[in-house]
């Protein structure tokens, strides 16, 4: 898909406002990702106005000169795209993912708000609503809220802006006024104050003249300096309790200060390093039930100095506070000392280095990440040098941060169980409240000018591959390689039909899946390697997904086949694990659709099976590759043992009946109504819209026939899969109980109606324009690319088609999709159950 990225690759401008641009072109990706950073945050907020960043990031989503009310989020919702903000201690980011052909209009968006925001006061107490509510989830309305964020920094910090709570108080904040707004849009949302970044389908001398056009009259104006941040280091260590009705056991909050990474990179690395230690290992070392560490409150290099390494844990019943502090003292201490060492970090930075690269090669966190260290630090390309920064971090200098955090001053809070509901008192340096300009002295942004006429699509580029291979090894294993260099790593999905054998005990079949990985113990060997190995089934498929640095994929591949070899070690199958309410329906629909006198195939062999490699490989020859490192893998073992079915409450049920798997300890019910798909229901693209037309979208018809049941529980939707081999359609979803049959009724009804009121253009359109662009997400990143290609070679599909289907629901005509959706679900097969024309069943939810 894209061909290796140097550094050179990142284009960079500033126009004449002073807003600094980056640019990188991903040559075959469909979609592009726009973000602006702002240099503004929590930290940014004089006192009296606390939490005033959070709330002008809600505000900024709901209108401007050209997109009122709301409009900001046409070109996005009707694409399949996202768009959010967030709001950190020094930065306010915005981002948004659309199709390339959308790339104009996602810049106009965010050009118009940042040159004419409207404040009006019904959005403002609109928005006021939802961030209260916001608040009261994340510090009031769950367990542990506030933990430790944003508690612990008024606790390790002195200075207001370092240590205030950046969420705010409620009731101040409702005293904002527009003219509050409009001081603070003009304070801070100046272009000489914001990054903005484009990574994906970029021309980048097309989209610099689009910048230009859009974000080029924005007037210059000055940028207010943010308050100072300098603060000394703690002399000792600062204790802070409160107490938190509900909670099961006592949490423990650790805050150091870390070194400033604009000084001290490499230092700063070395905690991150100790920080990933703490986490993997820190709970069997402090015999504690789990331990979690981390730089930065909301990540590594996410703020300017000063920032924390922050360490939580859940204490259990008899270790106390001070007890669980002078473990992890001792326990850095330990590591300092420990002759070991070397090898962990070099394991440690191994994995931080693959996550590093398999994150950001997903076009939405690289543009954001571009992004931030630019706002922050200047220096966008830190990006890219941080993974060889890692690799190369001399283990003298994270003994040397051990040895410091051992005995460094530190902030400790102690959030225990109690009665009512207290916080700690806050400790920072507090100034008067600074002065509100009146509303009448303020001008309102979009008043000089009126709004500009939006920009139509643009031209919509296909997916490509910058290479790709698909052919069968000896064993009758299906691979399928395609190269996509957007990170030096190879992702991998091998998907296994279960077989008559896995199929009739699913159960037995996740249990005994989970005692190979278990026992293989491949999770830690593969993160040996950097990468990732987990084993799973859904009842259909014995799925494995993973990853791997390019130079090891080898060494992956065989300890798959070790993995999958083992499974003819086992003596019996073991006890079923449990099941969920989806996979239970699936598990009684197989039931009736598997045919008892076929033969118990091989479970776990490779024939009939597939192999996906998306990644930095070369696909002529990792087939090669993949059938020397599987050869030990000869095959799976037959039937082991007859362990019957399950004894169903159905037995007695009649053709026409749903199939009820019943336990009235549950108020919901689960329920899916499928047929096998009919030969005659056309080409992919038609069946792909049929579904979506039927239930597969926003405006689908079932979800507009339910719509008014939304409140009640009611969640319905349509799809495809496969079934013991068998293609299917269905629809499927959760009801309240004793609405089941409310539920059915309603989707006979739509499903009489595809025959009755046949889909036209004025229906289909909306749906093919949401659908085409929504398909072009899965090639937004390595990982997405690999798992889209796992489900259409695993059920059989040709790997090329998947690179023009987007286009192709944009040409099929409206009576394929028509006559598609008519075979595919027709509503008397629907009706029929007991055999492979059609099983409707229900099954109480567990949710």
């Amino acid at each position: 898909m894209t061909e290796s990225r140097g550094h050179s690759a990142l284009c960079r401008f500033t126009l004449p406002n002073g807003l600094r641009v980056l640019l990188e072109p991903q040559p075959g990706v469909p979609r592009a990702a726009v973000s602006v950073h702002y240099g503004v945050g929590f930290r940014s907020e004089p006192p009296g106005r606390e939490g005033f960043a959070h709330l002008f990031e809600h505000l900024m989503f709901r209108g401007s000169a050209s997109l009122p009310d709301g409009r900001f989020y046409d070109h996005v919702h009707r694409l399949g795209g996202q768009a959010n903000g967030t709001t950190h201690q020094e930065y306010t980011d915005y981002y948004q993912v659309a199709p390339a052909s959308a790339l104009e209009q996602a810049l106009f968006a965010e050009a118009d708000r940042m040159r004419a925001p409207t404040f009006t006061p019904e959005a403002l107490a609109e928005q006021l609503d939802g961030v209260a509510e916001e608040i009261h989830q994340a510090v009031a309305g769950r367990p542990y809220g506030g933990f430790p964020w944003p508690l612990l920094p008024g606790v390790l910090f002195r200075s207001f802006a370092n240590a205030h709570d950046g969420y705010g108080d409620v009731a101040r904040l409702r005293q904002t006024t527009p003219a509050d707004c409009v001081e603070f849009f003009d304070a801070y949302y100046a272009p000489a104050n914001a990054v903005l970044t484009v990574v994906g389908s970029v021309d980048p001398v097309h989209t610099r003249a689009l910048i230009e056009r859009h974000f080029g009259d924005i007037a210059a104006r000055p940028v207010t300096p943010v308050p100072s941040r300098d603060e000394p280091l703690p002399t000792a260590d600062r204790w802070a309790s409160c107490t938190e009705p509900g909670v099961p056991g006592t949490a423990l909050a650790l805050g150091y200060r870390l070194p400033d990474p604009e000084q001290d990179l490499p230092g700063y690395l070395a905690h991150t390093v100790l920080a990933r230690l703490m986490s993997r290992h820190g709970a069997a070392a402090l015999r504690l039930p789990a331990v979690s560490a981390g730089c930065g409150f909301f990540g590594p290099l996410d703020a300017k100095d000063p920032d924390a390494l922050v360490v939580t844990a859940v204490l259990p019943a008899g270790t106390g506070p001070k007890d669980a502090v002078a473990a992890v003292a001792g326990q850095w201490a330990a590591w300092a000392a420990d002759p070991g060492l070397p090898d962990a970090v070099a394991r440690t930075a191994s994995a931080l280095v693959s996550e590093h690269h398999r994150a950001h090669a997903d076009i939405q966190t690289r543009s954001r990440a571009l992004g931030r260290l630019e706002i922050l630090f200047g220096r966008a390309e830190l990006l890219d040098e941080l993974p060889v920064l890692l690799a190369g971090l001399d283990p003298r200098r994270v003994a040397e941060a051990a040895r410091s955090l051992s005995s460094a001053p530190k902030a400790v809070l102690v959030m225990e169980p109690g009665e009512v509901r207290t916080r700690p008192r806050r400790t920072e340096t507090e100034t008067e409240p600074a002065a509100r300009p009146a509303a009448s002295a303020v001008r309102a942004p979009g008043a000089v000018e009126g709004p500009r006429p939006v920009p139509g699509p643009g031209p919509q580029p296909a997916p490509a591959h910058a290479g790709l291979r698909d052919t069968v090894v000896p064993g009758g294993l299906r691979v399928v390689a395609v190269a996509d260099r957007r990170a030096p790593l190879v992702e991998l999905r091998l998907r296994l039909p279960l077989g008559a054998a896995g199929w009739s005990r699913p159960g037995q079949s996740a249990a005994l899946l989970r005692t190979l990985a278990t026992h293989s113990r491949a999770a830690v060997r593969a993160a040996a390697l950097g990468g990732s190995f987990e084993l799973s089934t859904d009842g259909e498929w014995a799925d494995v997904t993973g990853y791997v640095p390019a130079d090891g994929t080898e060494r992956w591949l065989e300890l798959l086949a070790e993995v999958l070899s083992g499974a003819r070690e086992v003596p019996s199958w073991p006890a079923a694990a449990a099941r969920t309410p989806d996979q239970a329906l699936d598990d009684a629909i197989r039931s009736r659709w598997l045919d008892a006198s076929a033969p118990d195939a091989a479970f776990l062999s490779p024939a009939g099976g597939s192999l996906v490699a998306v990644g930095d490989l070369d696909p002529e020859g990792f087939a090669g590759l993949a059938a020397r490192a599987l050869s030990s893998w000869q095959g799976g073992f037959a039937h082991l043992s007859d362990v019957a079915w399950p004894t169903r409450s159905d037995a007695s049920s009649q053709p026409g009946e749903p199939v009820v798997l019943r336990d009235e300890a549950q108020q919901g019910v689960h329920l899916v109504v499928g047929t096998a798909e009919s030969a005659g229901a056309g080409e992919e693209a038609a069946r792909f819209l049929a579904t979506a037309v039927l239930g597969g979208w926003f405006r689908a018809r079932l979800a507009e026939r339910f719509a008014r049941r939304a409140d009640a529980g009611f969640e319905l939707y349509a799809g495809r899969d496969t079934v013991v081999g068998i293609p299917r359609a269905y629809v499927r979803g959760k009801v309240p109980l004793g609405l089941e049959e409310e539920a059915l009724s309603g989707i006979r009804a739509e499903l009489g109606r595809l025959a009755e009121v046949p889909i036209g253009a004025a229906e289909l359109d909306p749906a093919r324009d949401f659908c085409a662009a929504q398909l072009l997400g899965a090639f937004d990143s390595p990982e997405a690319h690999a798992d889209l290609l796992r489900r259409a070679v695993g059920a059989g599909g040709d790997p090329l088609e998947l690179y023009g289907l987007p286009e192709r629901l944009r040409t099929v005509s409206a009576d394929e999709v028509a006559k598609a959706a008519v075979e595919l679900f027709p509503v008397g097969a629907f009706r029929a159950a007991g055999d492979a024309a059609g099983a409707p069943a229900v099954v109480p939810s567990r949710s």
